[in-house]
């Protein structure tokens, strides 16, 4: 499939997001919701272990912030579970309508045009190939639009507290589209290949079942049965081929996170021990003494204080 003809496709399925706008709308709002609850969440849980590891506040004082943030965890769970459900709504809606559109059409095309392809191909395209792109609705628009909000405002968050650390997290995240792009445009064209030869496999399967009587009557019966093996065989190795990359792809996605995560770490544990608040509580844990009274690395985090 050329260039062109992908772009069009695409744009056709933007289109028809159309049909399930609202659900598609709600769906995207509430993963902004979720979004902000996991920095509420993030920042409830720092004051607390900040307020009982460094100030030595007794946990029954802190009864107030930790229901809060319980009840946080409570109503993110419920966030995401009524974001499921509502992407789910809007996929099954679109899967409705383009299976109603691909009917309709057919019957205008007219049985002579239909038996241009195997019957197999035409139940995989109606069936099976429209119920694929459920996840494509219900979850891949939404995260497009959320994969450019919840990191901005993740960064935004950070960089009044430490800017550095922004710096750091806005400096590692353009790696990871870019790289899952890269991944992604191989995954594509093998389950573009996996598609067409499950529908050769389709058509080619129930054409051997409407002619098995006079494959019998030949004795060929014991051959086309290799033969739809062999094409079964073929297929598992393609689907196996698409799950090599689509893991690939997940896992370009972890090390990126985690690099930009270890970054961060890195960074505060070259820092923080020299912090003059930090330092009271460094030696106490260093029974010897070791943490000198100012940092020996002058200039190396001269504008982070």
């Amino acid at each position: 499939m050329n260039k062109t003809r992908q772009q069009e496709l695409t744009r056709w399925l933007k289109q028809q997001s159309i049909i399930s706008r609202r659900w598609l709308m709600f769906s995207r709002l509430l993963g902004v919701a979720s979004g902000l609850l996991i920095v509420a969440q993030a920042w409830f849980l720092a004051r607390i272990l900040h307020r009982m590891v460094m100030e030595n506040i007794p946990a029954t004082a802190l009864l107030l912030p930790l229901t809060l943030l319980v009840l946080i965890f409570v109503l993110r769970a419920w966030v995401v579970w009524l974001r499921e459900r509502v992407g789910f709504q809007a996929g099954q809606h679109i899967r409705y309508e383009i299976r109603r559109q691909v009917l309709d059409r057919l019957q205008q095309a007219g049985p002579a045009w239909i038996q241009g392809k195997p019957a197999g191909s035409w139940a995989t395209l109606i069936l099976e190939q429209i119920d694929d792109m459920h996840d494509y609705y219900a979850r891949y628009l939404p995260q497009m639009t959320l994969a450019a909000c919840v990191p901005l405002l993740i960064v935004i968050t950070i960089f009044p507290i430490n800017w550095a650390a922004a710096l750091i997290l806005l400096g590692t995240a353009p790696l990871i589209p870019l790289f899952m792009a890269l991944v992604g445009m191989g995954a594509a064209d093998a389950n573009r290949r996996n598609f067409q030869a499950l529908a050769r496999l389709s058509g080619h399967f129930l054409d051997r079942l409407r002619g098995m009587e006079t494959l019998r009557i030949f004795h060929r019966g014991q051959a086309e049965t290799d033969n739809i093996r062999d094409a079964s065989q073929d297929f598992r190795q393609r689907t196996m081929e698409v799950l090599r990359l689509a893991f690939l792809s997940s896992g370009v996605l972890e090390f990126f996170t985690s690099l930009s995560i270890a970054l961060v770490a890195v960074y505060f544990w070259l820092f923080l021990p020299w912090r003059a608040e930090l330092r009271p509580l460094w030696r106490g844990r260093h029974a010897d003494g070791g943490i000198p009274d100012a940092d020996p690395r002058p200039g190396i985090f001269p504008a982070v204080t």
